[in-house]
């Protein structure tokens, strides 16, 4: 066992190396606070073309201005866009170890998340925000631009949209909107959605309604209002006409109510007891209740309820993975890479990476174990507890669950039960996954102990324990699970240490280095020589001396000038020899002089009317004349005949 720790601890080094891309190009993609939005992508761009894997990370959510003042203020990298150019991710599906992650051969994407609203706001900053801009639909919006224009990612044959926590409440918002984005520019691609701790939650139960009064439903649809959160349109398109604004926002904003409007294929990974939301209800009694550990037993056996669910309407497109645990997450987080290879799930014991593998083949697969049985493969969550951001997610209540290795309720509540509409109305409940279901027998569970009695863990003798499925463990194998859960206890410690230290590190360096990161020291670095204080003597140079030569007068002689008189060269005269003959046609010809018809011809040919005898009326006579004969030319031209440069086409 200790070597499978040595194991655990050896695999998180393996991870991949991110570079940031900013989004300031796009006007809409803008954090809380109004800096511009960011991604990270892998250094590796050939699979960009081929496999491609968007990851929206959890980082938890805000539904009111004081809430998400708060928010900021406690960490303002949570409402504003990222500073460091490079992110590193170690392990899980991160890891480049292609037998143990089924993503290792993808092109990875990281968006950074800085909108508090689940990548589903649309709302502008204004009063009733705190000034506060929710725009995280326009943020994947504008990623998917960008990867489209910079790295052709609609030429891959598979894209998946992964997220963990708040990132798996995205993906269920946005998993049609993705698909049918990218089947716009490449119809034949397949795209898939993964939800890692999803709020895939029962949501029936809660306190009564004097106790509750649908402060469930109220909160969504306050949410709604507040980020300006889009739905899947599929869903909202069913319901709008048969609900009410609150029920609608219910209806279609909890995953465990509209998985079934998610047309894309789908794989939901969640723990039968989710620490974050069972604790954030506001509907579930306090630890200090007498009647708390009543509701966790109702919370699992619904959790189980609705996994089965998914199996009995036959939802092809639809796997889940449902261990028996009490984690927020399983893929995100430093424990990662256990979940994913080292927690057996359901009859055919299957671990997170081969229920992956068979959904990325199109394999419907729906692992889940059966109620009453804790799975003693899951790791413990550790004793210590950190703020917002801790090992099992954001906005735990006081106090951390813990996990036994066999819980009983004294009596399952009928008001607390599943309700018969998640089911079909021909289907038959399955007694292996509920034991303590209407119509099973008792005889399914170890008729050595009942449900009512009680149960006692590390006496003396050997004990038999009933696990629902009339499984009978002795000592040796509680002693076995007793090893394994201490040392999956100190791993945990050990990675909370480690988160610990970088955080008051980085905390240090910011504060009296002024750099974002504390400066890193080199091996090699030559020990510094510390020598005797000296004061230095400065000289002043002199300065120079400066000579003024004496002004020179210098005198300039113009030549003289001379002027010429004007005077033009003389033209002599130009020698005409000519006779009016050679110009009057009337004196040279006669005869021709009277067949010539001037008045036929254009009068301006008649420069002197005087010396063929004809005086002033005689020549305005002839002038008239000349311009009737033109006009009856004119009007005797036919009608259509084409004339200028398209005469001859």
């Amino acid at each position: 066992m200790q070597a499978i720790l040595v194991l655990a601890m050896c695999t998180l080094g393996s991870g991949v190396r991110l570079l940031k891309r900013d989004l300031s190009g796009y006007q809409l993609a803008k954090c809380n606070d109004g800096t511009p939005a960011a991604y990270y992508h892998d250094q590796d761009v050939r699979p960009a073309g081929d496999k491609v894997m968007i990851y929206l990370p959890d980082g938890g959510d805000c539904g009111s201005v004081g809430d998400c003042t708060r928010r900021c203020n406690a960490d303002p990298t949570l409402c504003s866009g990222p500073k460091e150019s490079v992110l590193e991710q170690e392990g899980g599906i991160w890891s480049s170890n292609n037998t143990e992650n089924p993503f290792a051969d993808h092109f990875k994407i990281f968006i950074h998340y800085c909108s508090s609203d689940s990548f589903a706001g649309t709302n502008n900053g204004s009063l009733s925000t705190g000034n506060l801009i929710f725009h995280g639909k326009h943020i994947l919006t504008a990623v998917l631009k960008d990867l489209v224009s910079i790295f052709g990612i609609e030429r891959a044959a598979s894209v998946v949209l992964a997220g963990s926590g708040s990132g798996a409440r995205a993906v269920g918002y946005n998993c049609d909107y993705v698909s049918a984005a990218l089947r716009g520019v490449n119809p034949t691609v397949d795209v898939r959605c993964l939800a890692d701790g999803p709020d895939f939650v029962p949501w029936w139960v809660k306190t009564d309604d004097e106790q509750c009064g649908d402060k469930d439903i109220h909160k969504l649809e306050a949410e709604k209002k507040f980020w300006g959160r889009l739905d899947d349109a599929s869903c909202i398109t069913e319901n709008k006409d048969r609900l009410g604004s609150a029920s609608l926002a219910h209806r279609c904003g909890v995953m465990s109510r509209y998985w079934q409007d998610i047309e894309s294929p789908l794989l939901i990974v969640a723990s039968q007891l989710d620490s974050v939301y069972y604790e954030s209800s506001p509907c579930i009694p306090g630890a200090e209740d007498a009647g708390h550990r009543r509701y966790t037993a109702a919370w699992r056996r619904g959790v189980v309820a609705l996994a089965e669910s998914i199996q009995a309407r036959g939802h092809n497109l639809t796997s889940c993975f449902i261990p028996s645990c009490a984690s927020h997450t399983l893929l995100a987080g430093s424990l990662a890479e256990v979940y994913l290879t080292g927690v057996k799930v359901g009859e055919e014991a299957l671990v997170l990476r081969e229920v992956i593998s068979r959904w990325l083949r199109d394999e419907n697969n729906q692992a889940v174990d059966a109620l009453g049985k804790e799975n003693s493969q899951c790791p413990s969550p550790s004793p210590l507890k950190a703020a917002c951001g801790n090992l099992l997610g954001c906005g735990t209540r006081a106090g951390v669950l813990r996990r036994k290795s066999v819980y009983y309720a004294q009596s399952f509540d009928r008001r607390l039960s599943p309700p018969t509409s998640l089911f079909p109305n021909t289907y038959t409940r399955k007694c292996s996954l509920d034991p303590w279901y209407g119509s099973c027998r008792r005889q399914t569970i170890s008729p050595a102990i009942s449900v009512g009695h009680p149960v006692s863990h590390g006496s003396d003798h050997s004990v038999a324990h009933a696990l629902g499925h009339g499984e009978v463990h002795t000592r040796t194998a509680h002693d076995e699970a007793g090893r394994r859960k201490r040392l999956w206890q100190k791993l945990y410690t050990l990675q909370y240490l480690k988160k610990l230290f970088q955080k008051y590190k980085h905390a240090y360096a910011r504060e009296y280095q002024g750099v974002d990161d504390y400066p890193r020291v080199r091996a090699n670095v030559h020990p510094a020589v510390v020598r005797a204080k000296s004061i230095p003597t400065i000289i002043r140079p002199k300065r120079p001396r400066v000579v003024v030569a004496p002004r020179r007068v210098i005198t300039v002689e113009r030549p003289p000038i001379v002027r010429v008189a004007d005077s033009l060269p003389s033209v002599p005269a130009p020698d005409y020899d000519y006779a009016a003959a050679d110009y009057d046609y009337a004196l040279v010809d006669q005869d021709y002089a009277q067949d010539y018809d001037y008045a036929a011809y254009d009068y301006a040919e008649y420069y002197d009317y005087a010396d063929a005898g004809c005086n002033t009326g005689c020549a305005l006579a002839k002038i008239i004349r000349a311009a009737q004969i033109k006009k009856k030319k004119k009007d005797e031209t036919p009608v259509g005949t084409k004339t200028g440069i398209l005469a001859s086409s």
